[in-house]
């Protein structure tokens, strides 16, 4: 199993301030940075904007990254065993191919990490309040956990989900609005790092904080700063919720569930 954290509407988080992000990740989960890569146009490319990723010592990275040389990268955890790393941090911009966003992922189970991933996420709300949105989940496979995170090659955690909507959310390729900063939510997930606007959202005739207060089975909610709340939900109750929130109209990726056809009875 492995696990993964994205964080969205990063454009005002800077190249220095997601370094620092990134190794407090991996302070967290008990385990070194011991490899690197980062983004950069190729100068030969056949088209416009062609780029690759190339390989850096995690030195040599904090160097560029401090020097402003250095704007896209990604950290790891490489282990013998592991595909295709242990643990993993990146910081995405608009450019590359990409959207603003900051996502981290490690090769263990939701219920192992939980407490050091949302001691982390508290701590990064309170540092870094200039962030929107964030999001925890599990995924079988650490490949599924990144593709995930940027809503690529169509991957879904839910068997009601659009696993092509949120990517057309996005800002940057697709152009999206990137309404899950405020007025949206992706999904609902274990748990869910939200911003005082998510919490205005109406659902059955109430702000989405009231909703949420009002029974033990929509979750819980602590505030974590001046403007972040940690939303979270049980998972034998994610099912329903994102049912009700998704009927209520503001999941990004929701998908209704076909009905069922009555089965035809023989003569």
């Amino acid at each position: 199993m492995s696990t993964g954290i994205a964080i969205y509407d990063t454009e005002k988080i800077t190249a220095p301030e997601a370094l620092e992000i990134g190794l407090s990740f991996f302070e967290a989960i008990g385990v070194s940075v011991n490899s690197a890569t980062y983004y950069r146009l190729l100068s030969n490319g056949d088209h416009e904007g062609d780029h690759d990723l190339f390989e850096i010592s995690p030195d040599r990275l904090r160097e560029n990254v401090l020097r402003g040389e250095c704007d896209a990268f990604w950290l790891y955890h490489e282990r013998k065993g592991s595909v295709p790393w242990h643990a993993a941090f990146s910081r995405q911009t608009g450019e590359f191919g990409s959207f603003p966003h900051l996502t981290a992922f490690c090769e263990c189970s939701l219920e192992e990490a939980y407490a050091s991933l949302t001691a982390w996420l508290k701590s990064l709300a309170k540092r870094f309040p200039r962030f929107a949105y964030g999001i925890v989940y599990s995924t079988e496979k650490m490949t599924n956990a990144y593709l995930y995170a940027a809503g690529n090659s169509g991957v879904t955690l839910f068997p009601y989900e659009n696993g092509f909507a949120f990517s057309k959310e996005t800002p940057g390729l697709y152009k999206g609005k990137g309404r899950y900063s405020g007025e949206l939510l992706r999904m609902v997930y274990p748990c869910n790092l939200v911003n005082s606007r998510h919490l205005h959202i109406e659902i059955g005739g109430v702000k989405l904080g009231e909703w949420i207060t009002g029974s033990r089975e929509h979750g819980k909610l602590t505030n974590i700063g001046k403007e972040h709340w940690l939303w979270e939900v049980e998972t034998t109750h994610l099912d329903q919720i994102n049912q009700l929130c998704g009927e209520a109209g503001f999941l990004v990726a929701w998908k209704p569930r076909p009905l069922k056809k009555p089965q035809r009875k023989l003569p």
